[in-house]
């Protein structure tokens, strides 16, 4: 899809310009999206032209950034492109699909089937605080949309950095327990996470396992994201 980015504090969401835009650029998008690799990068007549400003022009990317905003360019809304001439991408597609079901005598050309992309990101978020940033921190199971919390037990810096990492913050800023943001009225789904740091999501650390724990929603854990930009397709 379209590349479009934003403002930690805006929630008008601008372009990515298509000048420059390669390869290495699109890897970052995607892997801040959550998936292992970009495909290609789509020239700009795949694109849909944008209604919002362009924000980004002239990136160059190394391939390795955690984050697009990592990257070089010239500078926020610099540009010299207009709203035709947008970066477009298409990420290695490890999606979940929602599949709608036929009605009886029903022909495939008169389907039409919109395929929602969601990925690991899209298995986390922050709820219960007061901005976006911040909250209690809630996942889900891949093929549901139950949310469950997750337990403060042995829960770190190093977990809520990949928390943050996961919904596109460069890092964590704190940690609160005892349910600081509320407590969840879902299952408790992890408890015991033990990450490293350096994954890119919470569902690589080492837990015991979905669902088991030892605990009540009085020990949901929360967390408070450093801000910085974020970006969707």
């Amino acid at each position: 899809g379209r590349v479009e980015v934003r403002p930690a504090d805006s929630f008008r969401w601008g372009l990515v310009c298509s000048n420059n835009f390669d390869l290495k650029d699109a890897e970052v998008v995607c892997r801040m999206l959550g998936y292992p690799h970009a495909d290609q990068v789509r020239p700009s007549e795949y694109s849909y032209p944008g209604t919002g400003p362009i924000y980004m022009d002239g990136l160059r990317c190394n391939g390795n950034e955690s984050s697009l905003f990592n990257c070089s360019y010239p500078g926020w809304g610099i540009h010299d492109c207009n709203l035709v001439g947008v970066a477009g991408i298409v990420c290695d597609n490890r999606i979940i699909m929602f599949i709608t079901t036929c009605v009886a005598n029903s022909n495939i050309n008169d389907i039409v089937a919109q395929v929602n992309v969601r990925l690991d990101y899209s298995r986390i978020r922050l709820t219960g605080g007061s901005g976006q940033n911040e909250g209690r921190v809630e996942v889900r199971l891949a093929d549901s949309f139950t949310w469950g919390t997750v337990c403060q037990d042995h829960f770190d810096m190093r977990d809520a950095g990949v928390v943050c990492k996961m919904l596109g913050y460069p890092r964590a800023l704190q940690i609160y327990n005892d349910a600081y943001f509320g407590q969840g009225s879902g299952p408790i789904f992890l408890d015991d996470i033990q990450c490293n740091g350096n994954e890119s999501s919470l569902f690589d650390c080492s837990y015991p396992g979905w669902t088991i724990h030892n605990c009540v929603h009085g020990q949901d854990a929360g967390v408070v994201c450093g801000t910085s930009f974020c970006i969707s397709l």
